[in-house]
């Protein structure tokens, strides 16, 4: 029994195979931290960058994305869509406050509503304004903000008016108001409650993926018009950003006034 006890492991081929991945990745891990850095700064890839031929204004802008969370609409697992749309763009340089008035004419263009804009300070609010109160409205919130040298542009759709409209008014109206013929129906064909509540239950499914399959359609018509939004937003916005900044009056050069 002692010799037993003290005999070695053996391990499955499989677990052979996991074991020589490991170390390899650990050899890989080991190597890398060995090797002398080869991080380089913001200033060294714009002069690789304009080396090849890009601008550097794009290589600032591509490395501040780097620093935002990745923007991601996840599905819900009910519905099978997101429950809520958010998009996020950052631009290089500060939009003044007088050019507002485009980018509000553009939300109004694009969603068919006057909405409640609002500025605070230089930043932009806009909220519509039918989806606080009808369930079939938009409930969009959009928010420009110029702070430390860019333009934060947000935009935001809530949908679980849409998707709480749906599922109370198939699933809970139609599937609910047919429950008593199906169930009446059945026990007078079969005579057997498992077959009745057997029925009633693929009723309910029936009405359920029905509800989800528009919710869906809904959803991704939403999520495309949105990203198409906030692109011409931010085109927009880059435009108003380089027309002020081409705008700036140069400094005045002093003048003698002694004669």
């Amino acid at each position: 029994m002692a010799d037993t006890a003290k005999r070695e492991r053996q391990y499955s081929e499989e677990e052979v195979a996991l074991i020589i991945k490991r170390a390899a990745e650990l050899q890989q891990t080991e190597q890398t931290e060995q090797e002398p850095s080869t991080a380089l700064s913001l200033i060294e890839v714009e002069q690789i960058a304009k080396e090849a031929g890009i601008d550097p204004r794009l290589i600032r802008r591509a490395a501040m994305g780097l620093d935002q969370p990745a923007q991601t609409n996840r599905p819900s697992p009910w519905l099978g869509a997101p429950t809520r749309l958010v998009f996020e763009r950052v631009v290089e340089g500060e939009i003044p406050a007088e050019e507002f008035e485009g980018l509000v004419a553009e939300l109004r263009r694009t969603l068919g509503q006057n909405g409640i804009p609002s500025v605070l300070g230089r930043s932009l609010a806009w909220s519509s304004t039918m989806g606080r109160r009808h369930a079939q409205g938009r409930n969009v919130d959009v928010s420009i903000v110029p702070r430390g040298g860019v333009t934060t542009i947000r935009v935001e759709e809530e949908l679980r008016n849409i998707a709480g409209a749906l599922l109370g008014g198939i699933v809970g109206g139609a599937g609910g108001g047919t429950s008593g013929a199906v169930i009446g129906g059945s026990m007078a064909a079969w005579h057997s409650a498992p077959i009745s509540v057997g029925l009633l239950a693929c009723s309910t499914s029936f009405f359920y993926m029905l509800a989800r399959t528009i919710y869906n359609g809904i959803a991704v018509k939403r999520e495309k018009e949105l990203s198409e939004l906030i692109g011409r937003l931010e085109a927009q916005v880059e435009t108003a950003i380089g027309s002020s900044s081409k705008a700036l009056p140069n400094p005045a050069k002093p003048t003698d006034s002694i004669r």
